[in-house]
């Protein structure tokens, strides 16, 4: 089965993973997510941008990215930053604002940093970095973003491929804000969580009511680019037990070799006290490696309590992307969580597909659908006593 070519201790080793030290404030830092194999299932790299334009889901999903997410209005100016893997893509979405009297440019981010700057400051209102996998120029766009007076507004899109476009933009920003703060105050009242599904999932979650969330809905904060496709929110928590069984999808942030989605093969676990006691799954490729994830030291820990809230996601893709975890369901992420050196940190979602999701006696999720917000909005910019930070950005 050749489970050496894929082996988490020694991607464990490898450079460059790291996300930075702010998602340590958070939770336990979680390395960028990088690209698996390269899978049919991106369209071959999304094959034309002719092809692209033509397709009605594409321009209607690269329209509300554009407008309601980069906030792009006649007469301002974008740049798109883009990974040469998503060229078709980053091609089709330069064409689609000129008729509404918006400026597009586009440089390949293999460029160096001093190239990208000089678009950066030649009129730009918001610049788009266009991602399949890893992050580019992380650091130096945070310097930048940090240090130039009037910086363009900045976002970085995962998984920058046609399906993301299609399908992770059918929601607006304005809902799934609402929907996120609503349902971050309603787990801090009740202060636990219960997840159950037809498939056999059985758990229950202890919160600390005092402990940060992450939230992230696109929106750029702090100074830091706003994480796209949206949305979710997620915390961390050690009192987690009883059985998860994950039927939606499985993702990595090096990248899962498999088609990720689980609908025919679940992945069953076991956790008592935050950790992973046992795993099965009838697919037996699927059980080892996850079995060899868990056998490196500290990856058997929970280190993430997920709720996705795009609701207008309709399906998971084969492909490691992040799409899969905006899925409006519950996921749960184990792995390594050292603080000091989030670098070497590994990370496995389990992704669950219909499941319901209860914070105390509040049925906040049934299937996909999610109660309708009874929380005081909260406003754009108000402070809050829990931080707006969004969790994988850079």
């Amino acid at each position: 089965m050749r489970l050496h070519s894929w082996s988490f201790a020694a991607r464990r080793h490898e450079q460059g993973l790291g996300r930075g030290d702010r998602v340590a404030e958070l939770r336990a830092s979680r390395p960028r997510r990088r690209p698996g194999p390269a899978r049919s299932s991106l369209d071959a790299h999304d094959g034309t941008a002719a092809g692209l334009l033509g397709d009605p889901a594409f321009v209607r999903g690269a329209g509300s990215l554009l407008s309601d997410y980069a906030r792009l209005t006649a007469g301002q100016a974008a740049v798109l930053v883009y990974d040469p893997q998503v060229a078709a893509v980053c091609r089709a979405l330069e064409s689609i604002p000129v008729g509404a009297g918006i400026t597009v440019r586009r440089v390949s981010a293999k460029l160096d940093w001093t190239t990208i700057t000089t678009h950066l400051k030649t009129r730009c209102d918001a610049v788009l970095f266009l991602e399949l996998g890893e992050s580019h120029h992380t650091q130096a766009l945070l310097r930048h973003l940090s240090t130039t007076q009037h910086a363009p507004r900045a976002y970085r899109l995962f998984g920058a491929t046609a399906e993301t476009i299609r399908y992770g933009f059918r929601r607006r920003q304005a809902t799934l804000r609402r929907r996120n703060w609503d349902l971050i105050e309603h787990a801090r009242r009740a202060g636990r969580l219960t997840v159950e599904s037809d498939r056999g999932t059985r758990l229950a979650v202890g919160l600390d009511r005092a402990a940060p969330w992450a939230n992230t809905y696109g929106e750029p904060a702090d100074g830091y680019p706003g994480v796209l496709p949206p949305a979710e929110i997620n915390i961390r928590s050690a009192d987690v037990d009883g059985v998860l069984v994950a039927d939606g999808a499985i993702g990595s942030n090096i990248g899962w070799p498999l088609d990720t989605r689980l609908e025919a093969n679940p992945v069953t676990l076991r956790i008592s006290g935050g950790r992973i006691t046992d795993v099965d799954s009838r697919h037996r490729l699927v059980r080892d490696l996850v079995e060899e994830f868990l056998r490196v030291p500290d990856c058997n820990e929970v280190v993430e309590i997920g709720i996705g809230t795009n609701d207008g996601i309709p399906r998971f893709v084969p492909s490691d992307i992040l799409l899969n975890e905006r899925f409006a369901s519950f996921h749960l992420g184990v792995g390594s969580a050292d603080a000091a050196n989030p670098a070497q940190n590994l990370h496995l979602d389990f992704i669950l597909g219909g499941c319901r999701i209860l914070m105390g006696r509040h049925v906040a999720l049934s299937n996909g659908r999610f109660a309708r917000p009874t929380t005081a909005a909260i406003p754009i910019g108000r402070a809050y006593d829990v931080p707006v930070k969004l969790h994988d950005a850079l």
